[in-house]
């Protein structure tokens, strides 16, 4: 009879394991969580077993990385704007050059400034005009011309009164900030300004080197970037120097 008994004590025992089997079975074929642990330790007292818990990994969720915020200065933002509201490509390029008033009016010897000034500085804005000692025939004469000179220029010019020192220093002493370098014709400006030089001086034929130079930078062989910030640090010098005021809004 005792031996009966343990029969049917392993019978049952076995009964209930097949049922707890099903159950687990069937609650994880409809997706059941909340009660799974529950049934997992039914199933460990009826069988004696032990079953090691598994507690999920908790992820933590990184914030995305702000993206860099680059501060523009007031006065680089103003002057920015003037470049992309205010001048097309050929006229930056030519914020590059500083010409004689020969070069400009195509003129033998340049003592006045006039209707061809005028008209030149128009269709080429350049960033400035260096003179000579044959500009300086007579003193009040030379100061007139100047002055109407600047009065023409649709962006102020860099004055560079004694051309002379410039050809003997080679070096362009208006803005220490500024590389300059002699560009007598395109390819050569084009050159200069690749090696860093941001003012090009005393082309020879003005028409056909900024003309070269805005080709250059249409096809990509001048960057337009380095184009605008040579132009931007032009205008920056010109600003330090008093040359140049920029809107107050």
């Amino acid at each position: 009879m005792a031996a009966k008994g343990r029969h049917a004590q392993k019978s049952h025992k076995g009964l209930a394991v097949t049922i707890v089997i099903i159950l687990i079975i069937a609650i994880l074929a409809v997706g059941g969580y909340v009660f799974r642990q529950e049934v997992v330790d039914v199933y460990n007292d009826l069988t004696g077993e032990t079953t090691v818990t598994t507690v999920p990994l908790t992820t933590t969720t990184v914030p995305p990385t702000e993206p860099t915020t680059v501060t523009i200065d007031p006065t680089t933002k103003k002057i920015q704007t003037l470049l992309t509201d205010k001048m097309t490509t050929e006229e930056k390029v030519c914020q590059l050059f500083i010409v004689t008033p020969e070069e400009l009016t195509k003129v033998d010897v340049a003592t006045v400034a006039g209707d061809t000034t005028k008209k030149m500085l128009k269709n080429y804005p350049v960033g400035g005009m260096v003179y000579f000692e044959q500009n300086k025939e007579d003193d009040d004469a030379f100061e007139e011309m100047v002055t109407k000179t600047k009065s023409f220029a649709k962006t102020p010019l860099f004055i560079v009164e004694d051309g002379d020192k410039i050809l003997k220093n080679n070096k362009f002493s208006e803005s220490k900030n500024l590389i300059a370098a002699y560009a007598e014709n395109g390819s050569k400006a084009v050159k200069e300004f690749s090696n860093g030089a941001q003012v090009l001086i005393m082309p020879k034929d003005l028409a056909k080197t900024v003309t070269y130079f805005t080709t250059a930078v249409n096809s990509g062989q001048v960057d337009k970037t380095a184009l605008d910030n040579a132009v931007t640090a032009i205008l920056k010098a010109k600003l330090d120097n008093g040359i140049l005021k920029l809107p107050k809004n």
